[in-house]
């Protein structure tokens, strides 16, 4: 006679780590009326270095100052992510809260992705067609250090404050043989202190050009913010189809993210392949 098999508890996880929420600031507001449409904000930015009166200021012949005028927004549209399972034992009345746990532990990977790639109709993404593209590195990747400081002071030049570095998340241990991340509290971060998100993502680069053999598309961007939406699950009545007594247990959360002042892309040439 066959023994029943003995039901255990799951094996204890850890949350996923250095993605997008270690790096951006992360924020759910008690309005959601702003995921109807999408959010945008005035960042402060600067253009480094900044100019220079050489003459006195009593000088009437002095140059006349150049602003930039009026005052740069961002916006960032909706992305909308949802999760979870169908079951036909309406006596279990975890399934729902199945779908909710199922949504908290995809929701960073898919994020990065969609604002990675631009799938899935993302208004704000990286690979986008007009990125810059910093030194004719899509015709010569640069080294991967080298990537790492021009993005780096990219972002010093145009936003002036910490922002973000990108990169796949299968480079991550490049990144630690080469010097060029290490742990400053929850974050993983670059030389200059920007953290880094390895991002789960297909690795493409701008207008959406495949990196070659031993090759690299790495971002460099000002702050990022992710802006997330309450849970949205059904009750157990409204998820019941009675017709074949069947429970459609879905979770739905709702995210804007979007990033100030500069975004830029190089593509490198990854450490211990020949040129």
């Amino acid at each position: 006679m066959t023994q029943p098999l003995v039901y255990v508890d799951a094996p204890a996880t850890t949350p996923y780590r250095y993605g997008l929420f270690s790096a951006a600031a992360v924020v759910d507001p008690a309005d959601q009326r702003e995921f109807q449409a999408g959010v945008e904000w005035e960042p402060l930015c600067v253009d480094a270095p900044a100019p220079t009166n050489i003459a006195a200021a009593s000088d009437p012949d002095r140059a006349t100052m150049v602003l930039p005028d009026g005052v740069p927004s961002v916006k960032a549209g909706v992305i909308r992510l949802y999760a979870g399972l169908t079951g036909r034992s309406v006596a279990r009345p975890d399934l729902l809260e199945r779908a909710r746990r199922a949504l908290g532990a995809v929701e960073q990977q898919s994020l990065e992705h969609y604002v990675w790639t631009g799938e899935g109709d993302t208004e704000v993404y990286l690979a986008d067609a007009g990125t810059e593209v910093l030194a004719g590195s899509d015709v010569t990747p640069v080294p991967l250090e080298t990537g790492v400081g021009l993005l780096e002071a990219r972002i010093g030049d145009r936003a002036g404050v910490l922002g973000v570095l990108w990169a796949p998340r299968w480079t991550g241990g490049w990144f630690a043989e080469k010097g060029q991340s290490r742990i400053e509290g929850p974050r993983l971060v670059g030389p200059l202190g920007n953290p880094i998100v390895f991002a789960q993502t297909t690795g493409v680069g701008p207008g959406g050009a495949a990196p070659g053999a031993g090759e690299a598309w790495l971002y460099g961007t000002g702050p990022v913010m992710v802006r997330r939406s309450a849970v949205f699950l059904p009750k157990l009545p409204e998820a019941l189809d009675r017709k074949d007594n069947e429970v459609f247990a879905v979770a739905q959360r709702f995210y804007t993210v979007g990033w100030s002042c500069v975004v830029a892309a190089v593509k490198v040439k990854l450490p211990g392949v020949p040129a």
